[in-house]
């Protein structure tokens, strides 16, 4: 593939050659699986490397048309490389298309274009495949760290000797948990759940537990319609009866969610986590496919913009906390979010502490050239552009590390063309240490 793919003039060339493309990779948030990684898996075929783990690739094959058996399906590794590959040419346009033929040259050798038989190709990438591994992958794409998401009560142990590799910890399930959750969470811990602060005290122990194996970030998914309640002081009884496996309303369980989110982010503040807030998803789409394709089967989709009252209501009730806010990174969903949360990593400040509160990269549906382009050009207008922490692959595919190349290939573009406009100065120093702090220094920082 074009080594200059993307750079459309010699100064984006010099940028991302001179300053971006050497860099190593800080990964702050994925879906691999770490036992994967710890492994170093070894793959039978491209087809379980390339597409079995991609959902974005499951979504283009379904608005095609193809047999779901073709894709999450009962048919054979072949068949389903074969349902991708007839998909690829009619992809032009689509990021896919574009991070496909990325993957395959940067990590196995082999263009794509022009396409050629299927079988002879599916030959050719099996051979490269097996000349690979999970932590070879790894160093292709020069990953200094990567977190990949972990539950509260998963196990650790497979964190506790590899410097590169730390848990991201996924908080959606204790904001209401569940009976089961809570007795795994006693048994880990050795504390008898019955109240809020038994509760609170067995996570600040398994917080604890997942510093010791490097975790610096936690993620929560506020999806579509998420609502924020002050605390009314009467969650110690809603717990009490959710813990015996009562059901609460709509209004009781706004109210205890809200309440817990609350306690868990002035934790992950003690612990010196970065928060991860993702915002907007709309995960209730087809039922069909949720049945067959499972939770992440890649049929989400944009939800209604955020309410931005309830989560400066929720940084606020944070910050008044002891331990003040932790640092924040607002994932919105809905592009025409992008303002809205540029403008609240000015709303909330510690002193010393840079970028607080920050909107992170162009998510999910947004992770595309005209979505990074708008989120960076919004950001640098209510926001400060150099304290931006840069891309992550939030992924469940290990290839899907060439994100990090294309977004900045797609910085370097951008900041060459605000210089071609006026908009920026013509000082390649001036301009490199600012991509320097994007693609790596920013996230750097905050794993210290």
């Amino acid at each position: 593939m074009n080594p200059d793919f993307l750079l459309d003039s010699a100064l984006a060339r010099s940028l991302y050659h001179t300053f971006a493309a050497g860099l190593p990779v800080i990964d702050y948030h994925n879906h691999l699986k770490p036992a994967d990684l710890v492994s170093d898996r070894k793959y039978d075929n491209i087809t379980q490397l390339w597409i079995s783990a991609d959902p974005y690739k499951h979504r283009a094959m379904r608005i095609l048309g193809v047999e779901e058996r073709r894709i999450t399906g009962d048919a054979d590794d072949y068949e389903k490389f074969e349902a991708w590959y007839e998909s690829l040419p009619r992809l032009i346009g689509n990021p896919l298309f574009d991070w496909s033929r990325m993957e395959l040259s940067r990590v196995m050798g082999v263009e794509l274009l022009p396409f050629g038989d299927c079988k002879t190709v599916w030959d050719r990438l099996n051979e490269a495949v097996r000349e690979t591994s999970a932590k070879k992958l790894l160093e292709t794409f020069n990953v200094e760290y990567s977190a990949p998401c972990t539950a509260l009560c998963d196990d650790l142990t497979v964190f506790a000797h590899d410097d590169t590799l730390a848990p991201s910890l996924r908080g959606d399930d204790l904001l209401l948990p569940t009976k089961a959750l809570l007795e795994r969470l006693g048994s880990l811990t050795g504390i008898t759940i019955r109240t809020p602060e038994d509760y609170l005290a067995a996570v600040e122990k398994r917080l604890d537990a997942f510093r010791a194996v490097g975790c610096r970030f936690s993620d929560h998914g506020l999806d579509n319609g998420f609502a924020y309640a002050v605390d009314d002081g009467r969650n110690a009884s809603r717990f009490a009866r959710l813990a015996a496996g009562e059901e609460l309303d709509r209004a009781e369980r706004l109210q205890l969610s809200s309440f817990i989110l609350t306690q868990l982010a002035s934790g992950y503040a003690r612990h010196g986590f970065t928060m991860q807030i993702h915002i907007g998803a709309q995960r209730k789409t087809s039922t069909r496919l949720r049945t067959l394709a499972g939770a992440a089967g890649g049929y989400a989709a944009v939800g209604n913009t955020s309410d931005v009252s309830s989560l400066a209501a929720f940084l606020d009730a944070v910050e008044s906390l002891p331990a003040g806010l932790p640092q924040v990174l607002l994932f919105p969903l809905n592009p025409a979010d992008n303002a809205v949360m540029a403008t609240l990593s000015g709303s909330f400040s510690r002193d010393g502490v840079e970028a607080l509160v920050s909107q992170g990269p162009a998510w999910w549906w947004c992770d595309h050239y005209e979505g990074m382009v708008q989120m960076l050009s919004t950001f640098a207008c209510h926001s400060v552009l150099s304290s931006f922490v840069g891309m992550t692959t939030d992924s469940r595919s290990l290839l899907s590390f060439v994100r990090h190349d294309y977004f900045r290939r797609v910085l370097c573009r951008w900041m060459a063309q605000m210089v071609e406009s006026g908009r920026m100065p013509d000082d390649e120093g001036l301009l490199g240490d600012t991509i320097r702090r994007i693609c790596y220094e920013n996230a750097k920082k905050r794993l210290n």
